[in-house]
């Protein structure tokens, strides 16, 4: 935790990871382009926005991207392209980079992540419910599995910086991973460690349901006082963290949550593959980045 290079606030300003925005340039991605730039400001490090002209199927659909075999007509899109990203960040305030690329979008948005080092990627999607799921399932849900950074994921309005910041917790490594990404990204915000718990044993005939989640509640706190008391994070930020245990589908739990506590981050944990490229969402996981109603950010493990 005392690695300055985990810290976006840390070093001097062209040694700061850079945020990188990748965007369709389309009306829905402006949640995004406006939280990238209130993170960027807020840690005072360098924005990437990227665009990318499709090789195929992906992310970016907008009249000002459209494909073209054409050369010279590619190069008057690039141009439109990078017109238009410097004007929706003429004031940035913070170093900048334009980058128009052509590609799959989801290979070209990582392939950018390393090349230019950044230590976030934020992205959107649409908020047509009917859409979710197939947008879902396409480029973000790579982006999921394959960053090597934490990804976040913008649905809401940027109306102030994080002020309280809820970790999904299954108290595993790559939960505990998840919690101190989210410490290092957001040292002044107030944690919520999250836990959705079931019945701690198979319901027989005539067993008191009630009493059930009862001795599921009792598990799970337990097993977050361990979890937490494993876990190295700053003082400060362990006096802030406070627990909430409920029962029941964690995605419809972090829905309703999300409309109850609007502003509030999401964070969740992806493991890796065994013997595979790539990581592992999960089932939850899934469930959260498919339901939830909030941002949510999606941290790896450690390379």
């Amino acid at each position: 935790m005392n690695d300055p290079s985990a810290d976006p606030a840390a070093g001097h300003p062209q040694d700061r990871p850079a945020v990188l925005l990748a965007t369709d340039l389309s009306p829905r991605s402006d949640r995004a382009m406006d939280r990238a730039l209130q993170l960027a400001r807020q840690w005072q490090a360098p924005l990437v926005a990227l665009a990318v002209l499709p090789g195929g199927a992906g992310l970016i659909s907008h009249p000002v991207l459209a494909l073209s075999s054409d050369a010279v007509a590619e190069r008057a899109a690039r141009r439109r392209a990078e017109r238009r990203l410097h004007a929706d960040l003429a004031d940035a305030r913070v170093p900048l980079a334009v980058r128009v690329e052509r590609g799959e979008v989801a290979a070209t948005v990582l392939a950018v992540a390393r090349a230019e080092h950044c230590g976030l990627v934020v992205t959107g999607v649409a908020r047509h419910e009917s859409l979710a799921r197939a947008l879902l399932g396409s480029t973000v849900d790579t982006l999921a599995r394959r960053c090597p950074v934490p990804l976040l994921v913008v649905r809401e309005r940027a109306r102030a910086a994080y002020a309280q910041v809820l970790v999904t917790s299954d108290f595993s490594e790559h939960a505990r991973r998840a919690l101190q990404a989210a410490a290092a990204l957001f040292p002044e915000a107030g944690f919520t460690l999250f836990h959705a718990f079931g019945n701690p044993y198979p319901l027989l005939a005539g067993m008191d349901v009630e009493q059930a989640r009862q001795a599921g509640r009792a598990a799970a706190e337990e097993q977050a006082r361990l979890f937490l008391d494993a876990t190295p994070l700053p003082l400060a930020v362990r006096s802030r963290v406070r627990l909430r245990l409920a029962y029941g589908d964690p995605g419809l739990l972090l829905r309703e949550h999300g409309a109850e506590h609007p502003g509030e981050l999401i964070v969740l944990g992806t493991q890796r593959r065994s013997g595979l490229t790539g990581l592992l969402l999960g089932s939850v996981a899934e469930r959260v980045l498919e339901l939830a109603e909030s941002d949510v950010m999606v941290v790896p493990p450690e390379q």
